[in-house]
C-alpha cells in the first residue's frame, strides 16, 4: 500500500463504520450548539438548521446517498420516539396550570389542527400538487416519527414527510418567537401552545429555552395535535379522495 492510499483507506473505514451517521449527527449539533451560543442565540443559528447544514454539506463532499447515511443513522432514528415522549417531564411539573386550562386548550388544538389541514390541501391544490406530496405534506405539523408513521398509512412518502416537518418547525422557530415578540405576548401559556402547534418538537425544545412552564404547554400541545392528527387524518383521506 503507497503512502498516497492511507488517507483514502482510513476515510473508506471511517464512512463504512456502522455508527458514522450518528458521530457526523452528534458532532453537527454540537456544532450547531456552539454556533448558536456564540450568536447569542441568533434565530437563523439554531443548533438544528446548522446542523442540518452541516450533515448535508458532509454528505455531499463524500459524495454519499441520503440512504447510506440513514443506514448508519438507525440508532438516532430509534430514540426519536423515546426522546418525544421524555418531553412529558415538564407536563408532569405544570399538571395543575395544564388541568385548570384544559377544555381552552382542547378547543385551541382542534381548531388549529383543522385549519393547518385544511390550508395545506388548498395550498397544495393551487400550485397543482400531486397526490403523493399532498399525503407527506399533510403531517408537516406534527412531530418526526409520528409524521413518517402517518405518511405511510395515508400513502405519502415517510421520508418527504420527515422534509417538511422539519422545515415547517425551522420556519417556526425562526418567525415564531419574534412575532410573538411584536404582538406583546408574554403569557407563557399562550407562547408554548403557539409553539407546540406551529413547531412541534423544534418549537417545543425552543420554548423550553424560555422557561420550563413556557416548554410545558408547547409539549402538550404538541402532543395532542400530533394525537389528533393521526387519529383523524387517516379517516379524512379515505373519506374525501384527493
Amino acid at each position: 500500500m503507497n503512502k498516497s492510499s492511507v488517507p483514502l483507506f482510513a476515510l473508506d473505514s471511517v464512512i463504512s463504520n456502522p455508527l458514522f451517521g450518528v458521530f457526523i449527527t452528534l458532532l453537527a449539533f454540537k456544532f450547531g450548539q456552539w454556533c448558536y451560543k456564540r450568536s447569542h442565540q441568533n434565530p437563523f443559528c439554531q443548533p438544528m438548521i446548522v446542523g442540518l447544514l452541516s450533515v448535508f454539506l458532509t454528505l455531499l463532499a463524500l459524495d454519499l446517498s441520503f440512504d447510506q447515511y440513514f443506514a448508519t443513522a438507525q440508532p438516532l432514528h430509534l430514540m426519536l420516539g423515546p426522546v418525544t415522549v421524555a418531553l412529558a417531564v415538564p407536563l408532569y411539573e405544570n399538571v395543575q396550570r395544564i388541568r385548570a386550562m384544559l377544555t381552552p386548550i382542547l378547543m385551541t388544538v382542534i381548531l388549529a389542527s383543522f385549519l393547518t389541514v385544511s390550508m395545506t390541501v388548498v395550498i397544495a391544490w393551487l400550485f397543482d400538487a400531486s397526490k403523493t406530496t399532498l399525503l407527506s405534506l399533510l403531517t408537516k405539523s406534527i412531530t418526526t416519527p409520528i409524521a413518517m408513521a402517518v405518511s405511510t398509512e395515508i400513502g405519502g412518502i415517510p421520508s418527504l414527510a420527515a422534509v417538511f416537518v422539519i422545515y415547517t418547525g425551522i420556519i417556526g422557530v425562526i418567525v415564531g418567537p419574534s412575532l410573538l415578540n411584536k404582538m406583546r405576548v408574554t403569557d407563557k401559556r399562550i407562547r408554548g401552545i403557539t409553539m407546540g402547534i406551529s413547531a412541534h418538537a423544534i418549537g417545543t425544545a425552543r420554548a423550553i429555552e424560555e422557561d420550563r412552564e413556557t416548554g410545558a404547554f408547547s409539549a402538550l400541545a404538541m402532543g395532542i395535535t400530533g394525537f389528533i392528527t393521526a387519529f383523524i387524518l387517516p379517516l379524512i383521506v379515505i373519506w374525501c379522495p384527493y
